[in-house]
């Protein structure tokens, strides 16, 4: 997609997105009351909430009145995401909304597993375009529309999350903490008081190397731009001195027992393992209101030290979409479902917060401000908590303890952040399908071992890159150099 018409179509999102919504402002005109209510099934990426049943009842009655459609909820767990969609879309299951991490995407469209959105954007997406503007195609390939991205914060700042109680136990100043290499003095403090505790806590689908987002990873990781996308030579990054002592560092933490031994392995998500008090910290991308957020999950006051600069690219718009499965039995409703989940407060708010009254009560309508009822907690009610990811945040009622202004600040900082020198560039990879498909295999039998520490790089980390090598990363580098360069010539 042109450069300029990202930039053209963020700045009409950042000036366009409203604070709040009441109700559905299109895609009304599905319904039909001659026809059989169609069921959409639309998965998510989270655990399953006890309440899930309850909510989706609740929805299904707001949705069967509006558009004549339910929804059939399947939450996907982070840690068996990539597993369990390869095995619904390979295997032709019934899904229709399918969410999309960026590393998936070249694998989904050069297997046809979902459709080119385009058109259907086109003709059903009122209330997308009115809340992403010309960014509503941003998620393509080759102009193959893939998914649409939600309406969040569209940049990434790597930080480090820590309990704030055993901070101000150790006397710890946050302020000192710049680089993930300044964690190894403070893991060593903290060890010390709590020699039983691990001190970053990740999961198979997060090691420590996945969250230390400091380069434009250009869609797939195989082949990446240094330094925020301000180099435009693409490299093999697992070839780099930045990643060798990165992984060096993460084997020195293994070793001194910083890390979890099952760190490659596990799927409990790093926010259970502190609540659990098993964890001190964990790796995770900044944003306003994260801090909120993280209190929620870990059932405690967190700190964040953020450890890079507010910066953009492609992947972070892109970073998760949705899409519309081929296997869907209706595109066209399914289209109109996904947009009528965009324009929908009541039911974006359902699906994060729960019922009002029930799972949380209004406490500054002003403000649009809500928390817990009394006698409720994550513990004992439906709280998802996980607005990014589901459509268009910016509806959504926001948690006491946020900022009132938490929508606003985050826009401003998707305008501000540094912009990698490829925003709005995504490759074209069919040329390299066999060959992606093999570096896949090659990374998942090395990046999350060495990523955790838990294999010595000095032996591995030399067979990464030579089977790196074998399986043809130097063809996608060469591939994407080729096309970057000539994108960067058109966009001048």
């Amino acid at each position: 997609m042109n450069k300029k018409v990202i930039a053209a179509g963020m700045a009409m999102v950042l000036a366009s997105m409203g604070l709040t919504a009441c109700g559905d402002s299109g895609s009304k005109e599905a319904k039909d009351s001659s026809d059989e209510t169609y069921t959409v099934t639309m998965a998510y990426i989270g655990d399953k909430e006890e309440d899930t049943d309850r909510i989706e009842k609740k929805i299904n009655e707001i949705m069967k009145k509006d558009i004549n459609m339910e929804l059939d909820i399947e939450p996907i767990s982070w840690g068996a995401y990539a597993e369990t969609m390869k095995l619904i879309l390979s295997g032709g299951e019934k899904m229709d909304i399918v969410p999309i991490l960026v590393e998936q995407v070249n694998s989904m469209v050069n297997a046809k597993q979902i459709i080119d959105m385009s058109e259907y954007i086109d003709k059903y997406g009122n209330n997308i375009k009115e809340l992403l503007g010309d960014t509503a195609k941003a998620a393509n390939i080759g102009n193959y529309v893939y998914g649409v991205t939600t309406g969040r914060e569209w940049f990434c700042q790597s930080s480090v999350i820590m309990r704030k109680d055993i901070l101000d136990e150790c006397g710890i100043d946050v302020s000192s903490i710049t680089d993930y290499k300044d964690l190894t003095d403070v893991y060593a403090t903290v060890k010390e008081k709590y020699p039983d505790m691990v001190m970053m806590a990740s999961n198979n689908s997060a090691t420590p190397d996945t969250k230390y987002e400091m380069n434009d990873t250009l869609t797939d990781g195989f082949g990446v731009l240094m330094d925020h996308g301000q180099d435009t030579t693409v490299v093999d990054y697992y070839e780099t001195d930045e990643y060798k002592e990165f992984v060096e560092t993460m084997y020195d933490w293994q070793q001194k027992g910083y890390l979890s031994k099952d760190a490659a392995t596990t799927t409990e998500s790093a926010e259970n393992q502190v609540k659990a008090g098993a964890a001190f910290s964990y790796l995770a991308p900044n944003k306003p209101g994260y801090d909120t957020r993280a209190a929620l999950l870990c059932g405690t006051e967190m700190e964040i030290a953020p450890i890079s600069e507010p910066w953009a690219g492609t992947a972070q718009i892109s970073y998760l979409t949705y899409g519309i499965s081929s296997s869907s039995a209706d595109k066209d409703k399914t289209m109109q479902c996904l947009d009528y989940l965009y324009g929908n407060a009541d039911i974006l708010n359902l699906l994060n917060w729960g019922e009002e009254g029930v799972d949380y009560e209004v406490v500054d309508a002003e403000n649009n401000i809500i928390n817990y009822p009394d006698g409720k907690d994550d513990s004992n009610t439906y709280h998802l908590a996980e607005g990014w990811q589901l459509f268009d945040q910016f509806k959504m009622h926001i948690w006491e303890g946020d900022s009132p202004d938490i929508w606003d600040e985050t826009k401003a900082l998707n305008e501000s952040a540094i912009k990698s020198k490829a925003f709005g560039f995504t490759y074209d990879s069919t040329s390299v399908a066999n060959e992606l498909a093999a570096l896949s295999n090659v990374k998942a039998k090395y990046a999350a071992a060495l990523g955790s520490g838990t294999v010595d790089p000095e032996e591995t980390l030399p067979k990464f890159i030579e089977e790196l090598k074998k399986a043809g990363i130097e063809k996608v580098i060469s591939t994407k150099q080729e096309q970057l360069d000539k994108w960067l010539e058109e966009n001048k």
